[in-house]
């Protein structure tokens, strides 16, 4: 006896058992093409069902090689949405003067370059040198200076910055990040996080200066009033006068001469800022670095900010420099004991442009950073990033009406500085020295809203699964436990053919 079913012999309880196990199989299975072609009465229909059972199979294969073939394509769809918002982070604003140096701070050698440079160029003389290449040698010159030599040079806190308020309350000096940039010199950044707590908005639009008593306590607006000293701008070298305005997030890294706004005198400027989140997929989506990411950010170690593009694009040159050049830029961040920089050959010094050779080798790296030929491959975007997009409108400041009280605010916050305008002017040209020394900024949220985009996968894990087992049960009709039945199917048969190859071994 086996299976319940009785048989004379081995061979006939072999062939028995084994359809016993799949007729009760296709007696009950879920797979409704077997159950229907096996149950079907007369040939006719048992074709009937067959094909049907075929056909069926055929069509759900070619809907599986569909759908396998869009989710291996690793196809991505960016989500945009604007998100309201009780309170948002305010920006960090970097300002930095576009006279790097004060001509009552130059070094001797400094002013005597520029006023041979300058004469040479006025006279039309055969030894003649650009102003580019005169910014150069002065920067070649400052690079040798230490930090604190560098920020003398420049404009301090009290020269720079008449005025600085933030939701109505004065602000000061300790709420600003200093650093020292190559051509703007000592720049000012508020609200970068690194001493105090990073600020936040409230409500959107310009508080002009929090007059109204009770705005100034909700209304997040910083606001600037500037003196970019134009009476201590060096002739012949600084062509533009004003102010550059960065704004940014806490963790980026400001770059003026890359990513800022022109601000001039005798101007109030009012700049709206628009928040941008944006969150960018990995692996088989893309390309993108994380913003922990040190291997190619310079930056990081001097000033403890975060990977962006640009920082990423500024550390290839420098390698390229120091791979291909032997030396380094003196003017960006440069040291050896640094995962960015330990893994290639020890410069051997800063480029200098008296050294014919280095300025051969600079000259090719630079143009080749410039028309981005340069091997940076590994430059991706960051995988999260916060962006502010700017609108800068301005209108005359101060009013002819207000340059009375403007006088007499300076006279009473800063007499040495008034005093300084009317030698520099004149007495009588008061007027025309705050017009063409000041200005105001003004920066805010224009919304108290922000845009999001995050690219996420159109064809996501969950989403081929889900379309997976419907494409199954839509054609043959399979589930899950279709699954199992098979499985169960096919232990039933390997425990029947083990216990009958046992069953046919002689006894010891």
């Amino acid at each position: 006896m086996s299976f319940g079913v009785a048989v004379e012999d081995e061979a006939a309880e072999k062939s028995l058992s084994a359809r016993v196990i799949l007729t009760g199989f296709m007696d009950f299975t879920t797979s409704h093409g077997i159950t229907h072609t096996y149950h079907a009465k007369g040939t006719l229909k048992k074709l009937f069902w067959g094909f049907l059972t075929l056909a069926s199979t055929v069509l759900l294969c070619l809907h599986l090689w569909i759908m396998i073939s869009g989710y291996i394509a690793y196809d991505s769809v960016t989500n945009i949405n604007i998100n309201e918002a009780r309170s948002l982070d305010f920006p960090a604003v970097t300002v930095c003067n576009n006279n790097g140096v004060k001509r009552s701070n130059m070094p001797s050698w400094m002013d005597d370059l520029v006023k041979s440079s300058m004469g040479s160029y006025l006279n039309g003389s055969d030894d003649k040198i650009s102003k580019n290449d005169l910014v150069k040698k002065i920067s070649e010159e400052i690079s040798l200076l230490n930090t604190t030599e560098k920020s003398m040079l420049g404009y301090s806190y009290a020269d720079m910055i008449i005025l600085c308020s933030f939701n109505g309350e004065n602000c000061f000096e300790s709420d600003f990040w200093t650093f020292y940039h190559s051509v703007y010199g000592n720049c000012y950044s508020f609200n970068t996080g690194k001493n105090g707590a990073i600020q936040k908005t409230s409500l959107a639009g310009p508080s002009n200066g929090g007059d109204s008593i009770i705005l100034k306590f909700v209304i997040s607006c910083l606001t600037l009033i500037i003196n970019i000293g134009l009476y201590e701008y060096v002739k012949f070298l600084t062509e533009e006068a004003g102010i550059k305005v960065v704004i940014h997030d806490q963790k980026a890294m400001p770059f003026p001469d890359h990513d800022s706004l022109s601000t001039s005198p005798g101007q109030v400027n009012n700049i709206a800022v628009k928040m941008m989140n944006t969150t960018r997929l990995d692996g088989n989506y893309g390309n993108c670095t994380r913003l922990d990411s040190n291997e190619d950010n310079m930056y990081f170690y001097p000033y403890n900010v975060s990977y962006t593009q640009w920082a990423c694009l500024r550390t290839c040159y420098q390698k390229e420099l120091v791979n291909t050049c032997k030396c380094f830029d003196p003017d960006l961040p440069y040291d050896y004991d640094t995962i960015v920089f330990n893994h290639i050959e020890k410069a051997k010094g800063p480029c200098k442009l008296t050294n014919s050779t280095n300025v051969n080798c600079i000259t090719e790296v630079s143009s080749r950073f410039a028309d981005r030929t340069l091997k940076c491959g590994t430059c991706y975007q960051p995988c999260n990033e916060i962006l502010y997009e700017s609108t800068q409108s301005t209108s005359s400041y101060p009013a002819l009406s207000y340059i009375d009280d403007f006088v007499a605010v300076i006279n009473k916050t800063n007499p040495l500085l008034l005093s300084k305008l009317k030698d520099e002017y004149g007495d009588d040209q008061v007027s025309f020295a705050i017009q063409s020394n000041f200005l105001k900024i003004n920066v805010f949220h224009q919304r108290m809203t922000y845009t999001t985009y995050e690219q996420v996968a159109s064809y996501d894990d969950y989403q081929f699964a889900s379309d997976f087992g419907g494409a199954w049960g839509l054609w043959i009709g399979w589930s899950t436990l279709t699954i199992f039945e098979l499985i169960e199917l096919g232990l039933d048969m390997l425990v029947y053919y083990c216990y009958n190859a046992n069953k046919s071994q002689p006894s010891q």
